[in-house]
């Protein structure tokens, strides 16, 4: 079966006036389709600039990449526009694809209602907590049935008892929805407790180190269960070492 998505021998330079950066070197990677990874690294080395390759934002350099589908981008704050409600915050992406169906609309109600945000859909986002307002923006996400979802550390803005709630939630919605999703953070425990893979990089520029796949001895998986799992701390400590570097 063909990877939904794939980066073959991918690389990606920047230039600027002081000269050139080679951001991403050689890269190959390739994901499943429903297999959910979490790429990790030290900062500034690239990992940014991969998911805006694999968005269309950006042409590498070299290479090749392909994605199989509709893309859905989550980036570090929600970009929830203050003066619209919930409901309408959630609706956003679908109005400017001029997708708003009823059917859809009806679909993103539902998501509203299924992860507990129903009875705030006409709220301002004011009005909801950090956790509640990234639900909002991965429901506007989910609105236009992504095939993928990229997530560029999505939970780095928010304390960490409400970080750990909230990567547990939406880790567990991304499951239940189905979606192929790939995950930037710098959290080693948050890709362990997440990930079907962990994909360690390199410093810039980004080379590929090593791949862990994840294998968890849980009766019944959650992110926040994951982080108890016998195996974990093993995990932890080989990913640790190959960064070979303070992650924050």
């Amino acid at each position: 079966m063909r990877p939904i998505v794939s980066l073959d021998d991918v690389s990606l330079r920047y230039h600027s006036v002081s000269g050139e950066t080679l951001a991403v070197s050689h890269l190959n990677l390739s994901v499943d389709s429903g297999e959910f990874i979490c790429i990790v690294g030290p900062s500034g080395c690239g990992k940014s600039s991969i998911l805006s390759m694999l968005a269309g934002l950006i042409a590498p350099s070299e290479g090749s990449v392909h994605v199989e589908g509709e893309i859905g981008y989550m980036l570090q704050k929600d970009h929830l526009l203050e003066w619209r409600t919930i409901r309408s915050n959630a609706l956003l992406g679908l109005e400017i694809r001029n997708k708003l169906t009823p059917e859809n609309t009806a679909y993103v109600d539902a998501l509203l209602e299924q992860y507990g945000l129903g009875e705030f859909k006409e709220h301002y986002p004011y009005q909801l907590s950090g956790g509640m307002r990234q639900r909002v923006a991965l429901i506007r996400t989910l609105a236009v049935r992504p095939d993928i979802l990229l997530l560029d550390e999505p939970f780095s803005a928010l304390d960490y008892q409400t970080r750990l709630s909230v990567s547990d939630e939406i880790g567990s919605i991304i499951r239940q929805e189905g979606k192929t999703a790939i995950l930037v953070s710098h959290d080693i425990s948050e890709a362990i407790s997440l990930s079907d893979r962990v994909v360690v990089l390199s410093a810039r520029p980004a080379k590929l180190k090593k791949i862990y796949p994840i294998h968890l001895s849980l009766e019944e998986y959650s992110p926040m269960k994951a982080r108890e799992a016998p195996e974990f701390r093993e995990y932890f400590n080989a990913i640790w070492k190959e960064l070979d570097i303070h992650v924050s």
